[in-house]
């Protein structure tokens, strides 16, 4: 009996430490993740500030969110790796509800980063166009000085590409021949006009093409969040587990 009983002993004593490594290695990535999600967030929030205009700032609450949960992931991963080491029962059972709110709250951003994907997809389309048809050059007016300020920030020109100058602007007060300096590559006086003899310096992909890669970027995130939910999972299984283990009632 006593054999068994130390067979028994030995082999929960490989689970428990199985279990601690298996929270360690977690714990570890959850927290990587955390850090990745917060420095997302702070590129969604600056590279989203220029677009914010076009876009009714949809990038603040999703870039504001990310900062958020990848902050409190990072440090609820810390505490996922000492509460396992330590075994602590109190910090375990503390370490377990903040990552089932947690969960709550990445199926939420995950959710409205794809929601945001499509309307800002929408907003952006219908914005960006309505700018080149009024384009006149008038760097006093906003929605000109918006344009070229998006143009020279993404190194884009037009909707869809360059000869969207040519095909949607109004010929009464552009002239279709050119295009904004806004739009070439090394920017001079003058650089963009008669573009279509010479078109070496001008900046041929449109701007909403731009914004579509930075929209995949964030839905590319959002699954990652959301794959992430699965492992997060995993380990409230597992802390509730060694949880168990630290008070006794499985050892």
């Amino acid at each position: 009996s006593s054999g068994i009983n130390a067979e028994y002993g030995a082999a929960m004593g490989l689970g428990t430490g199985l279990m601690k490594t298996l929270m360690f290695v977690f714990n570890s990535i959850v927290w990587v993740l955390g850090l990745v999600l917060f420095v997302v967030g702070i590129v969604v929030l600056v590279e989203g500030e220029n677009w914010n205009e076009i876009i009714d700032g949809k990038t603040v609450p999703v870039s504001v969110l990310l900062i958020i949960v990848g902050l409190v992931i990072a440090i609820v991963g810390f505490l996922g790796c000492f509460g396992a080491m330590r075994q602590n029962s109190g910090m375990l059972l503390v370490y377990a509800i903040v990552l089932g709110v947690i969960i709550l709250v990445q199926l939420v951003a995950g959710i409205l980063a794809f929601i945001f994907s499509d309307e800002a997809k929408d907003l952006a389309s219908e914005n960006l166009i309505e700018y080149v048809k009024e384009y006149d050059g008038n760097t006093t007016k906003t929605d000109v000085k918006l344009m070229n300020l998006i143009m020279e920030e993404f190194d884009c020109c037009g909707v869809n590409n360059a000869s969207d100058f040519l095909t949607m602007t109004d010929p009464t007060i552009w002239h279709q021949k050119n295009v904004p300096d806004s739009c070439c590559v090394v920017m001079t006086s003058q650089c963009g006009w008669e573009y279509q003899t010479d078109d070496t310096n001008i900046h041929h992909e449109g701007c909403l093409t731009k914004f579509t890669g930075f929209l995949s970027n964030v839905k590319w995130v959002a699954i990652a969040a959301l794959i992430a939910v699965l492992v997060q999972i995993l380990l409230i299984v597992v802390a509730c587990a060694l949880r168990r283990d630290a008070k006794g009632l499985i050892a």
